[in-house]
């Protein structure tokens, strides 16, 4: 019977396994023992680990210093199941049966061959660039005073640094469950969303800019940007960690939800009470962006006595509305 014994991180991830074709298997420090342990806290001969006449596995402590544990328990002997995790000094191990089945093997999507193309550190650098440009352009059109590039840069870059935080945090937990961390095409995503995002931003301003819509269209501007959201969750998702369709599709409505709940709770809460600062938008849209026919002097006049009809109503629907006083 094969023993097999793989190497586990702090965390009890697998690191490494070692398959060992005999009934007796001894571990320490010793280059002579079949498991050698770079821990200064593993004796020379820490354990050994053999075969009984009942045919189980079973683990002896070779008068160590530090001891050994198997399961947070402290033992001198002890007979070995599958997955029991065994502590010597400061390295863990894990005994594994090799008869027991491994998962199946997931499915290798075609999509991840064709967004290759987003592990390019020369698109990474472009699309840095283009967003820092896109960044203080837009705070040029939209500043009232005077724009000074020396104050406007530091403010952009501090902003592109919090951004890349997402990334780096993505390409850290890949680092601790061991995968690849694709922080090229993490950022080459960041910025690419990022500027689609502003894009579409400019498209809005100039729909407004034409058209009026009803209140059905801020419900449809929300579902545009949870569909976004989730498509950028997901991309994130698959590219920096390899699992199973279902449980990334979890992990994406779940994490969209987080992300669109306070907006909906809030906006919901909104009203449209008078404020005393309000918000004042500085971008002005050229004429150019301007598609649609304007209207006449007429047609200007009756919706101008439509509207203020439309306020009156307003007044008196709310006059009409009983006070109760609570004492």
């Amino acid at each position: 019977m094969a023993i097999v014994v793989e190497l586990l991180s702090r965390k009890n991830l697998p690191i490494k396994h070692f398959k060992f074709d005999k009934n007796s298997i001894t571990i320490g420090r010793d280059y002579h023992t079949d498991l050698h342990l770079d821990d200064p806290y593993v004796c020379p001969t820490h354990l050994v680990i053999e075969q009984n006449n009942d045919g189980e596995l079973q683990l002896s402590d070779c008068q160590s210093v530090n001891g050994v544990m198997v399961n947070h328990k402290t033992v001198s002997q002890q007979v070995l199941g599958a997955d029991d995790i065994i502590k010597i000094g400061r390295s863990r191990l894990r005994i594994i049966d090799p008869a027991k089945p491994v998962t199946a093997a997931l499915v290798l999507s075609p999509l991840e061959e064709k967004l290759g193309w987003l592990n390019s550190s020369l698109l990474a650098i472009l699309l840095t660039l283009a967003y820092l440009a896109y960044s203080l352009l837009t705070a040029y059109i939209g500043s009232v005073a005077e724009f000074k590039i020396a104050k406007a840069l530091p403010q952009v870059l501090g902003q592109m640094a919090a951004i890349s935080l997402w990334p780096l945090m993505l390409a850290a937990l890949a680092k601790i469950f061991r995968k690849d961390s694709h922080l090229v095409s993490q950022f080459n995503l960041i910025w690419l969303l990022l500027l689609g995002v502003n894009a579409l931003g400019l498209f809005q301003s100039i729909l407004y800019f034409n058209f009026q819509f009803g209140s059905w269209y801020e419900w449809f501007e929300f579902f545009v940007f949870a569909a976004i959201v989730c498509g950028f969750i997901w991309i994130t998702l698959f590219i920096g960690f390899h699992q199973a369709s279902r449980r990334r599709n979890i992990y994406t409505v779940s994490l969209t939800s987080i992300v669109l709940a306070p907006i909906l709770i809030f906006g919901m809460l909104e009203n449209n009470d008078f404020s005393p600062r309000p918000e004042y938008d500085a971008t002005i849209l050229p004429p150019s962006y301007h598609f649609t026919s304007a209207d006449t002097t007429e047609e200007f006049i009756l919706h101008t006595a439509d509207l203020f009809q439309a306020v009156d109503k307003l007044v008196t629907d709310k006059s009409n509305i009983p006070v109760v006083d609570v004492e």
